[in-house]
C-alpha cells in the first residue's frame, strides 16, 4: 500500500481497489496464484471464491454439484483408496464421468490465470490511490469498512459454515455458503451422523451415511473456515488502504501546520488504523483545534517478521497457515474415506484428520520457513499524529486520546 502520493494518481482512477455495497465487500487482493489453483483442485469454484469471482465460484461450485452426485465419482474415489477398485468401475457414471474432466481441468488453469491478473490489478489500482468509499448505505442494510478479529471470523465458521463470511460483511457469500452446507448435510445424513457418532454408535452411523455425499463435506468445511478468515484479513488491509489514503489526502489539503506563537503545547500520539483514528481528529476540532494543527500520517511499518496467526492489530499477508489449512484439508479427507469402514467412521476420523493435518502443514511450514517467526503479531503504532493547540487544552487533549485508544503520547519540550 503507498504511503506516498504517485504522479500517476493524479489520473482519474481506471482499476479499483474494492467494492463495498448491500452484497457484501470485495478487493483486489494479491492472492498466491498456487493457493488459488490448489483450492480448486480440492473442490472446483473455492478457488475462485479465494480470489473474489465469486461468481464464476459460485456456478463451478454448482456444476461440481451435479456432475460429482449424477457421476458417483466421490463415491468412486473412496472405492479405489480402499483398494476397491472393481467396485469403484462399476460405481462411476461414465458418461457424466467424462463430462467432469474439462471443466475441472479449467477451474484450477482459470482460478491461477485470474489470480496472476489480480495481483496486476492491485499493482495499477495502487499507482492509481484509487479510492474505497468506507460505507455503503441501503434501504436493506448498512455495510461499514471496519476492523475485525480473524479468528472470529474463523472460529464462527466452525461452528457453522458461511457464518464466518456473514460476520466479514459477505452476505450474499455468507448465505450462499450457508445454504449449501445445509443441503449438502441433509443429503449425507450428516446431523444424524454426528449425533450418533457422539453417542458412540459407529454401527449405526455407518449404516446411514451417505458416502458420495458426505465427501463433499470436508472439503467445504475446511474452505469455509479458512475463506472466513482470510476474508476478514483482506478487508482489514482494505481498511488500512483507505484510512492511509484518507489521512494522506487530508495532510495534502492542510497544507503546512500552523502554531501558536505563545503559550502553545505540541502533543505527539500514535494509533493504530481503526475508526478511532478519525473519530479522534473529529474531537479535537470540537475542542477548538483547527484542522491545520492536527496532522496526522501513516507511518512505515518495519516489522520484517512472518507472523504465524494474523490478528486485528496486525495484517501483513504473510502468516503462514495457508499450508496447514491444506494439510487440514487432505487429511480430514482421507479421514472420512478410511472412517466408512474404520471402528470409529468418518465423522470422528475426518476431525482427527482435520486437526492431524492441520498440525502436520503447521509444522512444514515452519521448517520450510527461513525467516523469524513470531506466533502472535503485537500492536503497532501505524498512524502518527502531532496537535498544536493551546496550553489550556491539554488536559482535554490528552483525555481525548486516551477515550480513543492511542498507543501513547508525548509532550514534546518547548
Amino acid at each position: 500500500m503507498p504511503h506516498r502520493k504517485i504522479q500517476s494518481a493524479n489520473l482519474k482512477p481506471r482499476y479499483s481497489k474494492g467494492k463495498i455495497s448491500v452484497f457484501g465487500i470485495n478487493s483486489v487482493y494479491p492472492r498466491t496464484p498456487w493457493i488459488a489453483a490448489w483450492w480448486s483442485a480440492a473442490f472446483p469454484g473455492f478457488g475462485h471464491m479465494f480470489i473474489g469471482k465469486y461468481l464464476h465460484g459460485f456456478v463451478l461450485i454448482f456444476w461440481e454439484l451435479v456432475v460429482n452426485s449424477q457421476s458417483n465419482l466421490n463415491t468412486g474415489i473412496a472405492l479405489s483408496f480402499l483398494g476397491r477398485f472393481e467396485e469403484a468401475k462399476a460405481q462411476i457414471d461414465q458418461d457424466w464421468g467424462l463430462l467432469y474432466v474439462a471443466v475441472y481441468v479449467y477451474s484450477i488453469w482459470d482460478s491461477y490465470r485470474c489470480a496472476v491478473e489480480i495481483k496486476k490489478s492491485h499493482v495499477l489500482a495502487e499507482a492509481e490511490d484509487a479510492p474505497v468509499p468506507p460505507s455503503d448505505v441501503s434501504f436493506f442494510d448498512v455495510v461499514i469498512l471496519d476492523k475485525k478479529i480473524p479468528w472470529a471470523g474463523a472460529v464462527w465458521s466452525m461452528l457453522t459454515p458461511g457464518l464466518g463470511q456473514l460476520y466479514s460483511g459477505s452476505t450474499i457469500v455468507g448465505t450462499f455458503v450457508l445454504a449449501w452446507w445445509i443441503f449438502i448435510c441433509y443429503k449425507a445424513e450428516a446431523v444424524r451422523v454426528y449425533l450418533y457418532s457422539l453417542q458412540g454408535n459407529f454401527a449405526g452411523a455407518a449404516a446411514i451415511v451417505d458416502w458420495q455425499w458426505f465427501l463433499f463435506l470436508p472439503s467445504m468445511y475446511a474452505f469455509a473456515v479458512y475463506h472466513a478468515y482470510t476474508s476478514v484479513n483482506e478487508n482489514n488491509t482494505l481498511f488500512d488502504i483507505e484510512q492511509i489514503r484518507y489521512l494522506r489526502m487530508r495532510a495534502a489539503n492542510l497544507g503546512q501546520q500552523h502554531t501558536h506563537e505563545n503559550n502553545a503545547v505540541q502533543i505527539v500520539a500514535t494509533f493504530e488504523h481503526s475508526p478511532f483514528v478519525e473519530m479522534a481528529i473529529h474531537d479535537l476540532e470540537k475542542l477548538g483545534v483547527p484542522s491545520r494543527q492536527i496532522v496526522a500520517l501513516p507511518m512505515e511499518n518495519l516489522d520484517s517478521h512472518t507472523h504465524i496467526v494474523d490478528s486485528i492489530h496486525r495484517v501483513d499477508g504473510r502468516s503462514i497457515l495457508d499450508g496447514a489449512m491444506m494439510g487440514g484439508t487432505i487429511f480430514a479427507v482421507l479421514g472420512v474415506i478410511y472412517g466408512f469402514v474404520w471402528h470409529w467412521g468418518p465423522v470422528i476420523w475426518g476431525l482427527l484428520g482435520l486437526g492431524g493435518g492441520f498440525l502436520l502443514g503447521l509444522l512444514i511450514e515452519l521448517a520450510v520457513n527461513k525467516k523469524k517467526l513470531k506466533l502472535f503479531p503485537t500492536r503497532k503504532s501505524e498512524v502518527m499524529v502531532e496537535v498544536t493547540c493551546d496550553a489550556s487544552q491539554q488536559k482535554q487533549l490528552i483525555q481525548v486520546l486516551k477515550s480513543r485508544k492511542a498507543n501513547g503520547f508525548v509532550i514534546m519540550p518547548r
